[in-house]
């Protein structure tokens, strides 16, 4: 009897992990996994900005935010588990059942004097991705390729190999698999990359496009006393805008692993209207997330500021700040004072930044079941087939959405 090809899955972030181990754990199939990261040491580290700053674990990616816009680094988690091993542990709607007693609701001790003066903002404590540790589903990745259910490649994906409507083989830089089928778990960029560099454009509809974020604005706030909390950020405050539109004021204990000194204030509207696309072009592979190219999106985003600039002004913020800043310039908050809609916009479009929320990249490209469309054996269990960005942070929507296309490959491969 001839015998099968394995199963290779591409990429083991959160997504990633999450089908790994329901395929290791429920069919016989022979899995090999391709994933650069290695596993992370710091799931025991509740300060997640010490754990965000480790180059060994993240990757830059260079992305527009808006159409015309200056070029910025996308960083992304690199390692098993990838996002839930580096993130910042906010988990801002309900959790998924899938993940019960593994995350906790943070309590006022955990509340460092930023997270206390949101909460004197009408702010609430958030969902941790954290109880007594990191919830990393990596970890459990780690103890397959342990026992030898499962073997690991850290290497990059180049390319999928097709012929006649199907992927023969998986190419890294150094070596290819032949394989029965492919199961795409490398994020919303890098997923419709791998597949226009497979030229299957022709083949499979829509890669790339309807690419999605949160468009987000942050102060840094300069500290009267440093920074000695237990997690850089528990505390959200929800706001409300002009129609439907929603958007999260954060605060941030520090600015990064070595600066105690100045803390974040950002505010992101959450659920943004515009698009963006990850296409290749002449120079290579090109990400737009086309930011606040609607009229709503840009309104919503006007009021979100204008509602950051309420909270940085308030007595709880101002008692612990000597100053807040606008720019890494450290441009005063008054500047933004008496400025009209036209010169609010201009400064917005000028001091996007940038949060690891990319989704929908591949929405329009898979069936209901996660299976590429035109294809007869690539499919897709990760954030870029969510429909849009999620209102909350997304790793509780990619959880559900990725254990629910990896029960179906489960009954497709037993």
């Amino acid at each position: 009897m001839t015998k099968r090809l394995p199963i290779v899955v591409v990429g083991s972030g959160t997504a990633g992990s999450l089908v790994v181990s329901q395929l290791a754990a429920n069919t016989s199939r022979e899995i090999i996994l391709i994933e650069v990261g290695q596993v992370s040491p710091y799931d025991d580290e509740s300060r997640f900005m010490n754990t965000l700053e480790q180059a060994d674990f993240s990757s830059c990616v260079s992305t527009t935010l808006t159409d015309g816009g200056d070029p910025m680094s996308y960083r992304q988690g690199q390692a098993l588990g990838g996002g839930s091993a580096v993130n910042g542990m906010l988990l801002t709607g309900d959790a998924p059942v899938a993940v019960e007693g593994l995350t906790r609701m943070a309590e006022l001790s955990d509340c460092g004097q930023m997270s206390k003066a949101l909460l004197d903002n009408d702010g609430r404590l958030s969902r941790l991705w954290w109880n007594a540790g990191r919830w990393n589903p990596g970890r459990a990745v780690q103890h397959l390729v342990e026992e030898g259910r499962i073997t690991v490649v850290h290497d990059h994906v180049t390319y999928i190999d097709h012929s006649k409507k199907r992927a023969t083989a998986v190419h890294t830089a150094s070596r290819a698999f032949e394989c029965e089928s492919v199961v795409l778990t490398a994020g919303a960029l890098s997923t419709p990359e791998i597949l226009l560099r497979s030229g299957l454009t022709r083949l499979v509809p829509a890669i790339g496009e309807g690419l999605q974020n949160h468009p987000t604005i942050s102060f840094t706030v300069k500290l009267a006393q440093k920074a000695t909390v237990q997690f850089d950020t528990c505390v959200v405050k929800d706001i409300a805008m002009s129609g439907d539109s929603v958007g999260l004021i954060t605060t941030f204990e520090r600015v990064g692993m070595d600066d105690e000194e100045n803390a974040l204030l950002s505010v992101s509207l959450m659920n943004p209207s515009s698009r963006g696309a990850v296409w290749i072009s002449d120079s290579g592979v090109q990400c737009d997330f086309n930011m606040l190219a609607t009229k709503r999106d840009r309104v919503a985003m006007r009021e979100a500021v204008n509602q950051l600039i309420d909270v940085a002004i308030s007595k709880p913020i101002q008692s612990l700040a000597t100053s807040v800043f606008i720019d890494d310039e450290g441009t005063p908050l008054s500047h933004l004072s008496n400025m009209t809609n036209d010169e609010l916009d201009a400064w917005i479009d000028g001091n996007l930044t940038l949060v690891s929320h990319a989704t929908s990249s591949c929405s329009q490209s898979v069936d209901s079941n996660g299976k590429v469309i035109g294809v007869e054996n690539i499919y897709i269990a990760d954030a870029s087939v969510l429909s849009s960005v999620p209102t909350v942070t997304p790793a509780s929507e990619v959880v559900v959405e990725s254990l629910r296309i990896a029960h179906i490959l489960v009954q497709e491969f037993a």
